[in-house]
């Protein structure tokens, strides 16, 4: 019984982060794995002091080289996008399509004249998808974007339909030069094609008595909102994020309906508005939390104010004050 109250006392008097002089050395893996604990506490229970200040160097080391190459590709993948633009000025005769560095591995884009003839006069008879977006980025914005994968796949579909010549630069751009340059004719009726097409999904979205303010001003707020929500970590995304895009989605539905004759106007800017203070929670919880930095959350407020103010005056709406 001594022996053991003994050991019991040894064991007691460990200090904090030393390990036990019988276990071996921490390998190479544990220390691996080690770098993704999120609490020094945490690995306290397992390495020695020297062991976790060792981890901890290799983590921050590790951080800084992640964010030194992510840096380096995004400046590339500007360079590359802002020659591929300054080639599309005047193409009549040209396909470019240039790698999407900053969206994930094997994963193309193509603009403008190039994007337009991708998915008019390509992509159906290869058997794709395409769909004309709107550039989402903040650079080197362009009219029409679409995007593309399985490259070796799409150029050998290209060689086989038109035989362009095929050039690729050192930056991984492909240049597909057209056997003949279009005519200003054909490339008018490339942009009618797709401003048809626009024209066609507002004149369904946007019905003839809507009110332009206050659907510009929710368009605003989705086009800030959701993106970022998709790239909250999983714990912000599911409590939050999540349902601030689902509210979005309901702001814009709930002001259709009215459109549509579902709601009177005083109804309709009373859902409104109860659906603005919800987006208002939302944002607080991510700003006091500090998930999004508070300027990007007072840019946000900002527009999500000019919703209320909007509803406030367009929808007969009696705020107590």
């Amino acid at each position: 019984m001594a022996n053991n109250e003994s050991n019991k006392a040894e064991q007691v008097m460990l200090p904090l982060g030393e390990a036990s002089p019988a276990r071996p050395p921490a390998t190479n893996l544990m220390k691996t794995i080690a770098k993704k604990a999120p609490r020094k506490k945490d690995m306290a229970k397992v390495f020695t002091t020297e062991e976790i200040a060792e981890i901890i160097d290799a983590r921050l080391a590790e951080e800084k080289s992640n964010a030194r190459e992510h840096a380096a590709l995004k400046e590339k993948y500007r360079r590359i996008k802002r020659q591929a633009k300054e080639m599309e000025a005047g193409n009549k005769s040209r396909v470019i399509v240039f790698p999407s560095l900053t969206n994930g591995e094997g994963w193309y884009k193509t603009v403008e004249f190039s994007a337009l003839y991708y998915a008019y006069r390509l992509a159906d008879r290869m058997g794709r998808r395409a769909k004309i977006y709107r550039d989402s980025d903040k650079f080197s914005k362009c009219s029409y974007t679409a995007s593309l994968q399985n490259m070796e796949k799409f150029v050998e579909q290209f060689k086989r339909l038109e035989d362009p010549k095929v050039d690729i630069t050192e930056d991984g751009v492909y240049i597909f030069t057209l056997k003949h340059e279009l005519t200003d004719e054909e490339i008018s009726a490339l942009y009618l094609t797709e401003e048809t097409r626009r024209e066609k999904l507002h004149n369904i979205v946007r019905p003839k008595n809507m009110d332009p303010a206050t659907y510009q001003a929710i368009l605003m707020v989705m086009r800030q909102v959701a993106p970022r929500a998709r790239k909250l970590e999983k714990q912000y995304y599911t409590s939050t994020g999540n349902a601030m895009v689902q509210d979005i989605q309901l702001l814009m539905s709930t002001y259709l309906d009215f459109t549509n004759g579902l709601y009177d106007r005083a109804e309709a800017g009373k859902e409104l508005m109860h659906i603005v203070n919800r987006l208002f929670a939302g944002l607080a919880m991510l700003a006091e939390n500090r998930v999004w930095a508070y300027d990007v959350c007072t840019i946000i407020g900002e527009n999500i104010n000019q919703i209320k103010r909007i509803v406030e005056k367009n929808f007969n709406m009696k705020v107590i004050k």
